[in-house]
């Protein structure tokens, strides 16, 4: 992580247009975030269904039948189709870029944090969105030290791999905004370093995530 902070590089992308989001093939990159707005039908669909969803949907599709098959596990409920719209669309742009005709998805109501602890996860890229609630917490790679900070240790605090960060460097997506968050499977130095973002107690958060197949 030195070598980034050394050379002044960016270990991240953000922008208004999903193009942004191919920056992860970039060497240098470790994260890539969407920038878009929220829907409204979309939030009402999940706040009105949330425990409907029980444990939520865990499964492999295929990007043909995604549609038919969503239809039949999501409760019925106002902005269904949109809701399913949007999960077709981020399947489809991430089944293109990386070009394969299968997501392992996951769609998951949460009232507390999934994975609390800064981490690195084991897989190439996945792809990540929240719909109700605030979104996923992550770290510059150039901001990380292997060493403790020279400064006074008040606000820093260590990864789960051991290495240092000041809570200051902590950034956290908003609802909606879309993440595209490299894994160690891919490149070793550069997996994405994150977290599932605290949850209040009466708080919700909706999680979608993807993972090319």
């Amino acid at each position: 992580m030195l070598a980034l902070k050394e050379n002044n590089i960016c270990s991240w992308s953000s922008g208004q247009s999903p193009i942004v989001l191919g920056d992860i093939i970039c060497d240098t990159k470790s994260v890539a975030i969407w920038e878009r707005v929220k829907n409204d039908a979309i939030t009402g669909y999940f706040e009105a269904v949330f425990t409907s969803l029980g444990l939520g949907i865990k499964a492999m599709f295929e990007v043909n039948t995604l549609k038919q098959q969503l239809d039949t596990m999501l409760p019925e409920h106002d902005g269904k189709a949109d809701v399913i719209e949007d999960i077709y669309l981020l399947t489809d742009m991430l089944t293109c870029l990386f070009d394969c005709k299968e997501v392992g998805l996951r769609l998951v109501p949460l009232t507390s944090a999934m994975c609390p602890s800064f981490h690195r996860d084991n897989i190439p890229v996945r792809l990540v969105n929240t719909y109700i609630g605030a979104g996923t917490q992550w770290l510059p790679l150039e901001q990380l030290r292997s060493t403790p900070f020279a400064e006074s240790q008040q606000h820093v605090s260590q990864t789960n791999f051991g290495m240092y960060y000041k809570h200051n460097d902590i950034q956290t997506m908003n609802t909606f905004e879309v993440g595209m968050l490299k894994g160690e499977a891919w490149h070793e130095s550069l997996g994405a370093v994150h977290r599932s973002c605290p949850v209040a107690k009466g708080e919700k958060r909706v999680l979608l995530t993807l993972d090319p197949m």
